[in-house]
């Protein structure tokens, strides 16, 4: 087993994935590890639903139709990466489970809030146990989560919002080391007291 630092450092968000089934006995110690999550007062918040199949295909027409509109319009991408966005956009990367993980919300806002960023960490766990268990998945939020075909497909309650779509396999690929911003923290951290 590797070492948590080791696990932070080498995940990736994988955009390719193999034409593999995934076990469910995968899923499920993927889906402990999200449930383990911390949470404000233990409230654990977050629910975890699991596509295969029909409802996988039909979130991904939600996001490929998205997609095809947005991404040749979009100014920030460069050509160059629009055919290969778009070709990840048909089908997530060919990833043949997706798990989307919802929040409660609460008239408070600051309950809705502690709940997203509970439900943040629940993915982050869900992403390292994945990386742990030899899969790949990639962090989905923007538009997709927002959508209210995707909120019919998944039969989202009217108390919760989707704070991510997880897809997750087996990888197709190997992404390079992203830089990180501010490596040595000489900007992002501020200490006080010492």
């Amino acid at each position: 087993m590797k070492k948590i630092f080791d696990v932070i450092q080498e995940r990736r968000s994988i955009r390719k994935y193999e034409d593999k089934e995934v076990p469910v006995e995968k899923i499920k110690r993927v889906l402990h590890a999200a449930n383990w999550a911390p949470s404000n007062g233990n409230s654990q918040p977050w629910n975890f639903i699991v596509l295969k199949g029909e409802p996988r295909k039909q979130i991904c027409a939600v996001f490929s139709e998205w997609a095809q509109d947005y991404i040749p319009k979009a100014p920030y991408i460069p050509a160059e990466k629009r055919g290969p966005m778009l070709e990840y956009a048909k089908d997530f990367g060919g990833a043949p489970v997706h798990i989307v993980v919802t929040y409660e919300t609460d008239e408070d806002l600051i309950k809705t809030e502690e709940a997203l960023m509970a439900a943040s960490a629940a993915i982050q766990n869900l992403c390292l146990a994945a990386y742990e268990e030899g899969l790949g998945t990639v962090w989905i939020a923007g538009e997709v989560a927002y959508k209210e075909a995707t909120k019919e497909i998944i039969k989202l309650p009217k108390n919760q919002k989707i704070a991510g779509i997880i897809p997750i396999g087996y990888p197709a690929m190997s992404p390079p080391v992203p830089e990180r911003q501010d490596p040595d923290l000489t900007q992002k951290v501020t200490w006080l007291g010492f």
